[in-house]
């Protein structure tokens, strides 16, 4: 280590660097890099497709969380990995990766808006308060043995694309009746076997207060945190232990203050992904968000990405909650042309929606399911392209892919959640799927109902195959989500289980 860094940096280094554990297709290590914001340049995207190609068989994954993992990663090759992610100015998730008891855990990567200070819809730009959170936190060595991971996210765009009800503690910027941008906290949410939608704490706190409430948050979860065992050493338990009153007051008394009371509970609960290009606010300027499948990326087409970037815009990168990319500051002029390079290499911006809100965890490498989520996302997209052609552009819809019930795709919270299960046919454990439909949510977030349990993963397409032909043959002037939530669960399971017109 020292041959690599100087002495006095590698305390700092071991704190802010570490590999995951892997248990399939291979791989024994994982390398989770953590990109707050899910920022980055054209440069520093580059040097990870260099990683990727020497030491992770040229594979990358983008997560919903704005990060890449790199699988593949043998040990010996981890310092000099973590050196040259070091010179880049990223580190590495820390805690709970492997670890099998409760503790170890850290704040993640910080997620917001990726569109943050490009979208001349949102409230306010979250980058300044989430660059505050991850210098407080990132190998700050009193944050780095948490009961396990920590997630927080900054929400600011009105399309709630952090989806602030699934984190441990979220910031969701709105306008206050003076006319002044407030953010309300919300806290204890999980997509997990046992989830939990994350609880209004009914304050409202200023930008400058963020970091204090968040530092002061994650104090209470490293003292008061279970750490009997990893299942409940999450912070719902211990907001659902604890209450929102108790620990509301629990806050306010390490800050020494009185937080200000925010009765409305109706925050925006409606996800959706900045797809395709969009107009930025700076005048004559806009984004194309590159709709990636599942977020698997290779070295390749990384730096191809990456010298598009450069080219028609100012080599501005930001990953989305989503698992795509976005492509800032093109100038108006260059956007067809740039259009045009990224259709060269494969990514079609006259896609349905699906395209870019299908999701899927990475479960083919953890050990936890026995399909591959991934390949089944794009083979059902892949499907329903083919059945419904340019009709699927009608349909606005949201698909995620989980490999169990830990809900790494947050399939609990899209219009349809499928998790990975298995059926026994004659002796032997078949790859299925569990389907989740979730009603629209009004005045409440609302997480995904059961339709069905084991649906053959051969079956998924034309499961979704027959809910979308449904739909579009109904003409409904309604969301897809609005839609079925007008019908029982009888009903539904007769539109799943029917034989499907589709080739």
């Amino acid at each position: 280590m020292s041959e690599i860094l100087p002495t006095k940096d590698i305390e700092a280094i071991r704190n802010r660097y570490v590999l995951g554990k892997d248990k399939c297709e291979g791989s024994n290590h994982f390398l989770r890099i953590k990109i707050p914001n899910g920022r980055l340049t054209a440069e520093q995207f580059r040097e990870i497709a260099n990683l990727s190609q020497e030491y992770g068989k040229g594979y990358a994954e983008i997560t919903d969380r704005q990060n890449i993992q790199l699988h593949w990663i043998d040990s010996q090759n981890a310092l000099n990995i973590f050196s040259r992610l070091e010179k880049i100015g990223f580190s590495t998730d820390h805690g709970g990766q492997g670890i099998p008891t409760a503790h170890g855990g850290d704040v993640r990567a910080v997620v917001s808006c990726p569109a943050a200070g490009l979208d001349k819809d949102e409230l306010v730009d979250p980058w300044p308060i989430v660059k505050q959170l991850d210098r407080f936190f990132n190998g700050n060595k009193d944050f780095l043995d948490l009961p396990r991971k920590f997630k927080i996210s900054i929400s600011s765009c009105l399309l709630n694309c952090g989806n602030h009800e699934m984190q441990d503690l979220s910031f969701v910027a709105v306008m206050q009746t003076s006319g002044r941008i407030g953010f309300a906290v919300c806290a204890g949410g999980t997509i997990a076997a046992v989830p939990q939608l994350a609880k209004p704490l009914d304050v409202i706190v200023q930008q400058e207060e963020i970091l204090d409430v968040a530092r002061c948050a994650a104090e209470v979860f490293r003292d008061f945190g279970s750490r009997e065992v990893k299942a409940k050493a999450r912070f719902r338990w211990l907001v659902e232990a604890w209450g929102v009153e108790k620990l509301r007051k629990t806050l306010e008394e390490k800050m020494a203050k009185t937080l200000q009371p925010y009765t409305n509970a109706n925050l925006e609960y409606f996800k959706a992904e900045h797809e395709g290009v969009q107009p930025q606010k700076q005048k004559g300027y806009s984004f194309i968000n590159i709709p990636i499948s599942s977020g698997i990326l290779d070295s390749e087409k990384m730096e191809r990405i990456a010298k598009i970037s450069e080219k028609f815009g100012n080599g501005d990168l930001r990953l989305t909650p989503y698992q795509n990319i976005i492509l800032a500051g093109i100038p108006d002029y260059s956007v067809d042309k740039a259009t045009k390079a990224l259709e060269e290499i494969g990514y079609q911006l006259e896609s349905p929606y699906l395209r870019w809100t299908t999701i899927a965890c990475a479960g083919n490498f953890c050990g936890k399911t026995i399909d591959h989520p991934k390949n089944r996302a794009k083979e059902s997209m892949d499907y329903l392209e083919k059945n419904f052609g340019d009709s699927l552009k009608k349909v606005n819809l949201q698909i995620s892919f989980s490999g169990c019930p830990n809900g790494c795709a947050r399939h609990l919270i899209a219009d349809v959640g499928l998790q990975g299960t298995a059926l026994n046919i004659e002796g032997r454990n078949v790859p299925a799927y569990n389907i989740y439909l979730r009603e629209p949510p009004k005045k409440s977030p609302t997480l995904g109902k059961l339709i069905q349990r084991g649906i053959n993963a051969e079956r998924v397409k034309l499961t979704l195959a027959n809910l979308v032909e449904a739909y579009l043959n109904s003409g409904s002037k309604v969301t897809f989500s609005e839609y079925y939530s007008t019908k029982g669960q009888e009903e539904i399971q007769k539109i799943i289980n029917s034989n499907s017109t589709c080739s």
